[in-house]
């Protein structure tokens, strides 16, 4: 069996209980009039994209926060999933000049429970923040938690967020043409599966239903706009967890703790690591996924990293470089999990890195 027969066989295998990950294989589409801008005013619910046009009023009447020469937009709703929250993003958009700006989605760590909602800190505000100012517009969206639902509505969650983002690009003075993706930790395992499972239509968000009457606002999305990146980055993610116990205990750390129940890979998986399913692993693993058309990655690992293994990184470039795909991977001595222990100046460094990676990619 080839490699798509392989990946077939385990998402079919995985993912066929449509309930079990919050209803999220892509349904029939529906046509745009269905859906409603976001930033819309008013009562109704329905609105086709001109109209959306014009009730898009100017973007500092929005919630925002102003960080001098960077302006981020918050309370951004990108999706509604039925029986959950609304989610949302933040948006940071230089204030000189007017683009269109490359676009970068920012993807979160915390294990898949942490919610950054109201907390920058979580969300790696200094590194975006470098970015916007270099001349990139950088969403960051919330995602549903393990807390919240299983694999795989973590990254359908933020293909929903690129995608929402491509869509409304022109209002945040960016281009839908050039779009990255960068996750750090939990968010780069997303990321990295972002930036294999482009056109994987069991790895695509639902189609929203119509909006009911008297209930929440469902924010317009092109149909025909798609979650594919041109490049991502890879910071210090889960590749493989079914090796992640064994690199541990390789590098000396205590063994055994990424297998267990509490851990953050079997409550986001849904099942004890060590007992799930193998195509259920798998399911989550970007290394599944991996073949020559998948996006350029830069990946970085601390080599000191107690967290998650350092060993993951060097899979997934491993497994890139066997199917021809450009992918660059940096492995920085004496930094922790996050870089800790690096220090203000060489984080940046690590941060400019990445900026250079993105830059050749989409910054033209």
């Amino acid at each position: 069996m080839g490699n798509h027969g392989v990946r077939a066989a385990i998402l079919a295998a995985a993912l066929g209980c449509i309930a079990c990950h919050g209803g999220s294989v892509r349904e029939a589409g529906i046509t745009s009039t269905q859906l409603a801008g976001d930033h819309c005013p008013g009562p109704s619910r329905l609105m086709p994209p001109a109209e959306f046009e014009v009730c898009a009023t100017d973007l500092l009447e929005r919630s925002h926060l102003d960080y001098g020469d960077v302006v981020a937009f918050t309370d951004v709703t990108y999706t509604t999933v039925l029986g959950f929250r609304p989610l949302k993003m933040t948006i940071y958009m230089p204030k000189r000049g007017t683009g269109p700006y490359p676009l970068v989605v920012f993807v979160h760590g915390g294990g898949w429970r942490l919610d950054p909602e109201g907390t920058e800190a979580a969300s790696g505000i200094a590194a975006v923040l470098q970015l916007a100012r270099r001349g990139y517009v950088v969403a960051v969206p919330a995602y549903r938690t393990s807390g919240e639902a299983k694999f795989p509505a973590q990254l359908l969650d933020v293909k929903a967020a690129i995608r929402y983002a491509k869509t409304h690009a022109a209002t945040y003075h960016a281009t839908a043409e050039r779009v990255a993706v960068w996750g750090a930790s939990a968010g780069g395992n997303i990321a990295a599966l972002v930036a294999t499972t482009c056109g994987v239509l069991q790895l695509e968000p639902a189609a929203m239903s119509p909006a009911m009457p008297g209930g929440p606002r469902i924010p317009y999305v092109d149909p025909a706009t798609d979650s594919c990146v041109r490049t991502a980055v890879d910071w210090f993610g889960p590749i493989d967890f079914s090796t992640m116990d064994a690199e541990a205990e390789t590098d000396g750390q205590v063994g055994k703790v990424h297998g267990l129940a509490g851990s953050p890979e079997s409550q986001y998986l849904g099942c004890v690591v060590a007992e799930c399913p193998a195509e259920r692993v798998q399911a989550a693993d970007p290394i599944t996924y991996a073949d020559s058309g998948s996006a350029p990655t830069l990946i970085m690992h601390g080599l000191a990293d107690r967290r998650v293994p350092w060993q993951q990184s060097q899979q997934f470039y491993d497994a890139l470089q066997a199917h021809g795909v450009e992918s660059r991977l940096v492995l920085v001595p004496d930094a922790d999990h996050e870089f800790g222990g690096l220090g203000a100046e060489r984080h940046r460094e690590q941060v400019d890195m990445v900026i250079e990676w993105i830059g050749s990619h989409i910054k033209s």
